[in-house]
C-alpha cells in the first residue's frame, strides 16, 4: 500500500461556525466524526441562523468555543467557565459577546424544520481532510505562513503528507481512496470556500488575501470533503496509505 501520510491533528466542532475542540482520537463512521456540529445559533429575535462569511455582525463567532463536556456539549467565551450549551447561561454569553441577542439552538438533519430546532445551511460532508502540503502551498503564495493555520479552515483531519506530495495535492487525488483502519476515505470534491477563510481568530488576522489566493491558485477550492465507508477509531500520529492501488 502506497503511504499518504500520517495524522497530525484532529478537530470537531460540536456547534457549527464556532470554534472546535482538538482531539487526540476520534471515532470515524460514515457521517463523520461522532459529536461533529450537532448544534447551531441564530439571532434570537428573527431566529436567523449564524453566517459569519456573509453578515458582519456575526464574524466574532468563530472565537466562541465548543467542545463535548461529561454531560454533553458546552460552550465558553475563552475566559468564563464551560457552560451547557443549552443553559440560559450560555444564551447569555454569547449574546454578551455576539453584542445582540443570540440562542443555540440543536440541528435537524438538512432540509428539515421543527419548533425550536434548525437544520444546517448546508449538506456537510462526512469529513473534511486538509494537508500540511497544501497549508505550505498557500503560506509560500500568500507570504504570510504564519497566517496559514488548520484553524482557519476548519479540517476535521490534517494530514502531514510524505515528501513527494506536494502544492494543493488534494485537487490532484479526488476519486483517490484513503485506508484508516477498517475505514475507507474517499477524495470527493475539492472544499470550496468563502469568507469564513478571511476572519480574524484568536491569533490570527483578518485576511481577505487567503480566499484572493484561494480563488486564483485553487480554483476556489482547498482541501477535500470526504466520504466514508466503515469504521475506525482514528488517533493523532496514525500512518494512512491509498487504499486503490
Amino acid at each position: 500500500m502506497q503511504s499518504f501520510g500520517r495524522v497530525i491533528e484532529l478537530w470537531r466542532y460540536p456547534v457549527s461556525s464556532m470554534g472546535g475542540e482538538r482531539l487526540e482520537q476520534a471515532r470515524l463512521s460514515p457521517g463523520g466524526f461522532e459529536h461533529d456540529r450537532l448544534w447551531g445559533i441564530v439571532e434570537a429575535q428573527s431566529g436567523e441562523i449564524a453566517a459569519p462569511e456573509n453578515r458582519k455582525p456575526w464574524r466574532p463567532l468563530p472565537n466562541l468555543h465548543s467542545r463535548i463536556g461529561p454531560d454533553g456539549i458546552e460552550v465558553s467565551d475563552g475566559d468564563s467557565a464551560w457552560l451547557p450549551v443549552d443553559s440560559a447561561e450560555a444564551a447569555e454569553m454569547a449574546s454578551r459577546f455576539l453584542g445582540f441577542p443570540a440562542a443555540f439552538r440543536p440541528h435537524l438533519p438538512y432540509g428539515s424544520e421543527a419548533e425550536g430546532r434548525i437544520a444546517p445551511r448546508y449538506q456537510r460532508a462526512d469529513i473534511h481532510l486538509l494537508t500540511t502540503a497544501s497549508l505550505r502551498e498557500l503560506g509560500d503564495l500568500l507570504g504570510r505562513p504564519e497566517e496559514v493555520q488548520p484553524r482557519r479552515f476548519r479540517p476535521n483531519i490534517v494530514v502531514e503528507t510524505d515528501p513527494e506530495f506536494t502544492g494543493l495535492v488534494e485537487q490532484r487525488l479526488i476519486g483517490r481512496k484513503l485506508a484508516i483502519g477498517d475505514a475507507i476515505v474517499t477524495f470527493s470534491e475539492p472544499c470550496a470556500r468563502c469568507t469564513f477563510t478571511a476572519l480574524a481568530q484568536g491569533e490570527l488576522a483578518f485576511m481577505p488575501a487567503v480566499l484572493h489566493k484561494i480563488s486564483q491558485h485553487g480554483e476556489g477550492g482547498f482541501g477535500a470533503l470526504c466520504t466514508v465507508d466503515g469504521e475506525a477509531t482514528l488517533r493523532v500520529g496514525d500512518t494512512i496509505g491509498f487504499a486503490d492501488r
